[in-house]
């Protein structure tokens, strides 16, 4: 809960701070770090992440091993306020056993409205202030992130891998969206949006292309989606080629599960023929989200009244949705052989795309609270060398509408 930066050269004081420290339930042991000179304790605030509270001995010397002085720990107070280089802690206490000197230099800290903390082994004074003002950070970083969340916590964020057809298409939906960026340094546009439910409720949602096809760039837009709005879901849209005879143009794909498809080892036979040996990595679809699509496929909800409403060139076929394996590989395919090698580690593969694993790796290894990940991709080609890019409108237009279904009508917030 709290980083805590210990600066002290006594062994058995530093030991008495840290037992008092591991008697506050939120404190994780492994969220303390003890350097025993200023010169440690500098290259602390430059490498290491910012540290809430700081515990400086006043009595400390520059390197260890060197005579302690309370200038040097003045100084670097001082130090850590002009000096950009260092990542400046939420608070200062500083603690000496050196009682007859606290007036002299309780000033210094007065100034910044840090703490000066008198020491005395057997003596519980300085137990119970020390206690009390870190269960008191404690409580007040609690509330600061609580209120981040509250603001920033979305039901919904949306991530394409092109602005057109895939964010185009999102943009249309039946929503009221308005543009947004949220710092100098953050080129992503944002589209926050928000949906009236007939039984008076509403679902916040936000919409981003990323900047470029791929796993990467599709695992970074995801990280900053979940970091700046905490969805409870966070949903892939767009177009994928399918697998041929399986599936029909502008189909729906939902993966069960996703892999990387180049995850493996590059070798060579001993003919000195190229070999790939594969280690796909899965990232499966929540189990009741699943349940609840092989039952909307099934019943074929939506899927009429979404063709029907194209108005352009569309397939001669029913929409379907089709559910099962999906791989994500670095580059376009174009070519029936790489398909089916693809094939023979997962035959029931349902399509192929770019983007679907990192989304779902980047929902599994964030930080609480996680979004549940969900892939809508549709088929525009299928991966052939009859590729081309006829079909990527309606595929886009079909995954997004869908996908807009799912959200107002079946998903739980």
């Amino acid at each position: 809960m709290l980083n805590i930066l210990i600066v002290d050269d006594n062994a058995d004081k530093t030991a008495n701070i840290k037992n008092l420290i591991y008697e506050i339930p939120e404190i994780n042991k492994k969220d303390i770090k003890v350097v025993p000179d200023i010169k440690s304790a500098s290259l602390a605030l430059m490498e290491d992440d910012n540290y809430d509270l700081l515990l400086l001995d006043l009595f400390i010397p520059f390197e260890f091993g060197d005579d302690p002085s309370p200038e040097i720990g003045v100084d670097f107070l001082n130090e850590i306020q002009i000096d950009d280089d260092k990542k400046v802690p939420y608070h200062i206490i500083g603690i000496t056993a050196h009682v007859d000197q606290i007036d002299e230099y309780q000033g210094d800290f007065d100034k910044s409205l840090w703490h000066l903390i008198e020491y005395i082994d057997g003596v519980e004074d300085w137990k119970d202030v020390l206690k009390n003002k870190i269960e008191y950070l404690i409580k007040s970083k609690k509330q600061i992130k609580n209120e981040i969340i509250s603001k920033l916590n979305f039901d919904v964020a949306i991530i394409t891998a092109l602005r057109k057809p895939e964010l185009a298409h999102v943009l249309k939906l039946e929503i009221d969206w308005l543009e947004k960026k949220y710092d100098n340094d953050d080129m992503t546009l944002y589209h926050i949006g928000q949906i009236n439910k007939s039984d008076g409720g509403t679902i916040r949602l936000v919409a981003a292309a990323a900047p470029q096809m791929g796993m990467c760039a599709a695992s970074v837009l995801s990280m900053k989606l979940i970091h700046k709005f905490r969805p409870k879901y966070l949903i892939m849209c767009g177009i994928a080629a399918g697998i041929e005879d399986s599936c029909e143009m502008g189909d729906i794909l939902i993966n069960e599960e996703v892999w990387d498809g180049a995850s493996g080892k590059i070798s060579t036979t001993t003919e000195g023929e190229h070999l790939f040996l594969p280690d796909p990595r899965h990232k499966v679809l929540d189990e009741k989200l699943k349940e609840r699509f092989l039952d909307l496929k099934m019943s074929r909800k939506y899927l009429d009244e979404i063709r029907t409403n194209y108005i352009a060139n569309k397939p001669a076929g029913a929409l379907n949705i089709q559910i099962g394996p999906l791989a994500s590989v670095p580059a376009v395919i174009q070519n029936n052989k790489q398909i089916e090698e693809l094939q023979k580690h997962s035959r029931k593969l349902i399509g192929i795309e770019m983007e679907s694993y990192g989304v779902f790796y980047s929902a599994g290894q964030c930080s609480e609270p996680k979004p549940q990940a969900i892939s809508f991709k549709s088929v525009c080609d299928f991966a052939n060398e009859d590729k081309n890019d006829f079909w990527q409108d309606y595929a886009a237009y079909t995954s997004a509408n869908y996908m807009y279904q799912i959200i107002v009508n079946e998903l739980d917030f």
